[in-house]
């Protein structure tokens, strides 16, 4: 008896081997009886439009991913709340949130619909600008100007209190996850994935500011002084264009979780061999 009775199916559209994986993933889920939705994307190229639903629509018991971060990140964007477990087959660059190589994508499904797994709970965050709710991110919070290479003008806000002001290409405002990401480019820490806390970060800041770790119970407020023309980036993929004078982006610790399928506890591996040293160095 199988832990899952519906899958739900994304991939990379622009590689041949991922979307032969899908198909075969497809199949051998079908032999197992399971009730699969395909993300319409894909649908096409392995000939199963007749199971092609939009991600808004998704209700299954379980998401498997094929692909990069990139992947899962877009997926987590669109699909209704609260979201499944999530089985993350790396096809990326470096696929640092996935936990399965190509190679083990058929005995991973197995084990996991065999319920032979632990749940890697991530905490997200949630956004709003001037009261308009945003899509819960995974990784960051990013706002900026409109116009490339034009200086944001900010004031920063912890539960009602200004504490700071920032001049800077942007803000970014990462969870423990997003923490490896955009922002850790940026010169942000790696945050322990079972820290309660989240981080902001400038980018290329025109003053000193350094990185600043927040306790999760906090509210941070970005009141943008100028340029008048804010754009708003949730994960990479939803933007939001804010043409308001000061405006007010606020982020908090979401209600929501995004949660992963480990089969064993390798943050740190992940951390050292994909981010760190992913030609195979040491420190």
């Amino acid at each position: 008896m199988t832990v899952f009775k519906s899958v739900g199916i994304t991939a990379r559209n622009d590689r041949k081997k991922a979307l032969d994986l899908a198909k075969e993933l497809l199949n051998h889920l079908e032999e197992r009886g399971l009730s699969i939705v395909v993300d319409p994307e894909i649908a096409t190229h392995i000939d199963k439009v007749n199971v092609a639903v939009p991600l808004e629509q998704w209700r299954p018991d379980l998401i498997i991913t094929i692909g990069g971060d990139g992947t899962i990140l877009r997926t987590c964007i669109h699909i209704p709340k609260p979201e499944p477990p999530i089985l993350a087959i790396n096809m990326g660059e470096r696929g640092f949130l996935a936990e399965v190589s190509p190679k083990d994508a058929l005995q991973a499904v197995d084990r996991s619909l065999d319920g032979k797994f632990t749940l890697e709970r991530c905490k997200k965050l949630t956004a709003s600008v001037e009261g308009e709710a945003l899509p819960d991110a995974l990784n960051e919070i990013f706002i900026s100007a409109d116009a490339p290479v034009k200086l944001l003008y900010a004031n920063l806000w912890k539960d009602g209190v200004r504490i700071l002001d920032c001049r800077a290409d942007g803000v970014l405002v990462a969870s423990p996850t997003g923490s490896t990401g955009y922002s850790i480019a940026a010169g942000g820490p790696v945050l322990d994935p079972e820290t309660g806390v989240f981080v902001i970060t400038s980018v290329c800041p025109l003053t000193p500011f350094p990185p600043i770790v927040f306790s999760e119970n906090s509210t941070l407020t970005v009141e943008v002084e100028r340029p008048r023309n804010v754009v708003v980036v949730v994960d990479g993929y939803y933007r939001k264009l804010v043409k308001k004078q000061k405006p007010h982006v606020t982020v908090a610790k979401s209600d929501n979780v995004t949660s992963f399928i480990r089969f064993k506890r390798e943050f740190y591996r992940r951390l050292k061999s994909r981010l760190l040293y992913p030609k195979g160095g040491r420190c």
